[in-house]
């Protein structure tokens, strides 16, 4: 369709079939739809020669970045593909370690629908007061045929799935406000018998989903194939040892089996890794991550483990130094190795501190509980009750949004063991409630052992911060309000 028509077409309803706010969404989602499709014939185009057809790629994503700043992120991404070699070997695996039937289908729903046009809906729903979260975290069962150790999921009931019809509105309504990222957990998520007949709902959204790597056999990975919008997020604590100390004997050759699977087929996937005390000193060394991106995984994520949930315990934790010894590792690692990791905590200044709340995600327990974090297992809600737009303005969440950062060293994003004080005052203030027995523990049991890791960790973590961080400013998310400022300073001197 021919440029000038297919704009003619987004004005014509906007002007004729929809309400003003409505028609800029369909309008917006209209155009995200087309660049979309265009962008997997030019991806696929490019897969076939990618050393001589990179740039017309990268030309196609600056003519249809929404906003000046997603065009210098395209522009900034060019610049180092030409300059920096890390970069180069990123872009390389994504044309060469995969196959580009799935991996075209997958990037185009994760570059322009989750990143390109997230800052588009972004402005169109602060002016009605609402967030727009990067993505949602659903956990559609609890039931998990492992028992690991200090388990974050561990003391939810496994007796309540969350219902189909339901899952999948949660999904519907997102998308209507701009969400296209889904990220799904449990439990074990391909437990769920409704899981891939939901996902087929959803062409246009991408799912990453994190599994035990017990319950994806070929008949499921087949189902990927079909929608070819998800992207597998393996859990492995480190070593055969590590991991088969904290998820079971056997469990390590079932990761690495599928890993193997998964390379053969060309399907990208990613990691997921618990950092204890523990397994420290195997997940802090290099030679760790190469093993990873040679066995196929092209990003992970490291989260902290937290005393809640199953057998929880704080002696667990790693200790402030290591905390920030983990932080430096990543990111050395991230620079110099073809896979990019990512550290839940420690990253946490790249989006300008914590993201819970529904100021970039929240979670759904498999009760339809809507809780502000992956971590903090409170609600005042239940999306089974009220609609998706209801419960992100929530006096639980609006409460939370509102004192967000809780510190300003961004190092600290955490309610609950940075700073536990403000989860205590946010509850008793909204009346919120646990939502599984021993929930509340961070708030009572805990209480000593949480003050004093929050003070080590400001003692260690504060001359990083100030050191490394402060005058950098290395944000990568700006809220909307701030981005219109950004803009209209940017107009005024071109004018």
């Amino acid at each position: 369709m021919p440029v000038a028509i297919f704009w003619f077409f987004c004005y014509i309803i906007e002007d004729e079939k929809y309400g003003k706010e409505v028609a800029m969404h369909e309008s917006t989602k209209l155009k995200m739809n087309t660049f979309n499709r265009n962008f997997r014939r030019l991806f696929l185009y490019v897969s076939k020669d990618y050393d001589r057809r990179l740039s017309g790629l990268l030309n196609f994503a600056k003519r249809v970045t929404p906003n000046r700043e997603m065009k210098e992120v395209v522009e900034n991404v060019e610049k180092q593909i030409k300059n920096n070699p890390t970069v180069k070997m990123y872009v390389e695996r994504l044309f060469t370690d995969y196959n580009p039937q799935y991996t075209s289908h997958l990037l185009s729903n994760v570059l322009i629908n989750v990143g390109f046009f997230n800052t588009a809906f972004e402005k169109l729903n602060a002016k009605e007061d609402l967030p727009t979260p990067f993505t949602i975290l659903i956990s559609p069962t609890m039931r998990c045929n492992l028992q690991c150790e200090g388990c974050y999921a561990g003391n939810y009931t496994r007796k309540d799935d969350l219902p189909p019809e339901v899952f999948d509105r949660i999904i519907t309504e997102g998308e209507d406000m701009g969400v296209y990222l889904y990220t799904i957990l449990g439990g074990e998520p391909f437990i769920y018998e409704d899981l891939f007949d939901i996902i087929n709902k959803h062409p246009h959204s991408a799912f990453q989903i994190f599994t035990n790597c017990t319950f994806l056999d070929d008949k499921k990975i087949d189902k990927m194939w079909k929608s070819k919008n998800v992207v597998p997020v393996l859990s492995i604590e480190g070593n055969k040892e590590d991991t088969d100390r904290r998820r079971g004997s056997g469990v390590y050759e079932k990761v690495v089996s599928l890993m193997d699977t998964l390379k053969k087929q060309g399907i990208p996937f990613g990691y997921s890794l618990t950092l204890t005390r523990n397994n420290f000193d195997t997940v802090t060394k290099p030679e760790f991550y190469t093993w990873l991106a040679e066995k196929g995984a092209f990003f992970g994520w490291t989260f902290l483990y937290m005393p809640v949930g199953k057998d929880d315990d704080p002696s667990r934790m790693p200790t402030p130094e290591q905390r920030a010894y983990y932080g430096k590792t990543i990111r050395s690692i991230r620079g110099r190795y073809p896979i990019f990791p990512m550290d839940f905590w420690n990253d946490a200044p790249y989006v300008g501190g914590c993201i819970a709340g529904g100021r970039k995600y929240l979670h759904i327990n498999s009760k339809g509980e809507v809780e502000p974090c992956i971590f903090t297992h409170f609600a005042v809600d239940n999306i089974k009750e009220k609609s998706l737009r209801e419960v992100l303005n929530s006096n639980f969440f609006k409460e939370i949004r509102s004192r967000q950062p809780f510190d300003k060293n961004l190092l600290l994003p955490c309610m609950i063991i940075d700073s536990p004080w403000q989860l205590r005052e946010i509850v008793e203030k909204t009346g919120a409630y646990p939502t599984h027995s021993g929930a509340d523990d961070v708030l009572t049991k805990f209480t000593e052992q949480l003050k004093e890791y929050s003070e080590g960790v400001r003692r260690v973590l504060n001359p990083v911060w100030e050191n490394e961080f402060k005058e950098k400013r290395p944000y990568l998310y700006t809220p909307a309000e701030e981005l219109e400022k950004q803009e209209e300073k940017k107009e005024a001197k071109v004018s």
